[in-house]
């Protein structure tokens, strides 16, 4: 019988706004549109290519089901820009010294038999000042869910 074991859990990454984090932030941004731009240039410039093959082919049908797939692209690609566009204006907005949360990244914890798995795995943040570490904050759980010590949790049947 194992006495520990390593779980997965989900650690927050929390930014303190300051005047580089926004211009990061922006820099960010304005490089996921020039991806998104590039992306969809290049899926144009194929579906050019491709209906002009079908074309010569003489696949009318074909052609009509690329030039749908064509559109749905271009506006799924434009919303995202507008999307990231938007984005764009809130960064610029973020209010000096809040904490904007960055993300998510993978974090690990041991656990043995006699802890308390909800404060083991409760929520984790990390806060960071211009990438550095500033603080390291474990969210507690709800009381309701932690048992003292020792106590067994009460034991539930449900009728079906």
């Amino acid at each position: 019988m194992q006495d520990k074991v390593t779980l997965k859990r989900t650690v927050t990454i929390k930014a303190i706004v300051t005047e580089d984090f926004r211009r990061y932030l922006v820099h960010e941004l304005n490089s996921a549109i020039r991806n998104l731009e590039t992306k969809l240039h290049a899926v144009v410039d194929q579906g050019k290519n491709l209906l002009k093959a079908l074309n010569d082919q003489g696949a009318k049908e074909q052609m009509q089901n690329i030039k749908q797939q064509l559109e749905l692209e271009r506006q799924q690609s434009r919303s995202a820009i507008e999307d990231l566009k938007k984005r764009i204006e809130d960064a610029k907005n973020l209010t000096l010294g809040s904490e904007f949360i960055q993300g998510t990244v993978e974090g690990f914890v041991d656990v043995k038999k006699g802890e308390n798995l909800y404060k083991a795995l409760g929520a984790l943040e990390i806060i960071i000042k211009d990438g550095d570490i500033m603080d390291i904050r474990n969210i507690e759980a709800p009381q309701a869910l932690i048992t003292p010590s020792g106590a067994a949790p009460k034991k539930e049947t449900l009728a079906v």
